[in-house]
């Protein structure tokens, strides 16, 4: 229920920003729901599933303030999107602290590498093919990337330049230079 919500609510925001706030056609309605359930569900599903790896529990928590603020955001032009995070639940930890850094490490940026290989792939086919929901889909895919980069706490580019700010640099300029592209093209 929690992610639906998100889901539905960033869907909107999106539209709201790109489109202007109103009431769409159910054919651009469509568009956004469809592109933000692979972007955003995509981005959760690759924390959840590189913590499941490491035999964490892993669920999304929806934060409600997070969910209104990206509605009404969007309608002032900007968007706010923290509508939720996949909570990590540790069980018994048996290692050394490096190696919790390192798996956390790879919980935090999962997400992001999720948006910008999916940016990058869809970037490639509007290059190749020209239809403008993939450019719109690349847009979006690579702007999360960079929201979620932002070293503000709670998102995942905080914890990312805590546990190794070489790795954060780089993943940062990957994700500015792709989206460089989107917005040339």
């Amino acid at each position: 229920r929690d992610i639906l919500i998100s889901w539905l609510a960033l869907s909107v925001a999106f539209m709201f920003l790109f489109e202007g706030v109103g009431i769409p056609n159910i054919k651009t309605l469509l568009s956004y729901l469809f592109i933000v359930a692979v972007s955003f569900l995509s981005h959760e599903f690759g924390h959840r599933q590189v913590a499941r790896k490491h035999g964490l529990r892993a669920n999304y928590k929806m934060w409600p303030q997070g969910v209104i603020l990206a509605v009404i955001s969007s309608m002032f032009g900007f968007l706010i999107a923290a509508p939720g995070a996949v909570v990590i639940r540790q069980g018994i930890f048996i290692g050394t602290r490096r190696k919790l850094r390192n798996i956390s490490l790879k919980i935090s940026i999962a997400g992001i590498v999720v948006n910008i290989v999916l940016g990058l792939f869809l970037l490639i086919a509007y290059f190749f093919t020209g239809i403008g929901i993939l450019h719109l889909a690349a847009y979006i895919n690579i702007w999360l990337a960079i929201f979620n980069l932002l070293p503000i706490p709670p998102l995942d580019g905080s914890k990312v330049l805590y546990y190794n700010r070489k790795i954060w640099v780089l993943v940062f300029l990957i994700a500015v230079g792709l989206f460089g592209v989107v917005i040339y093209l």
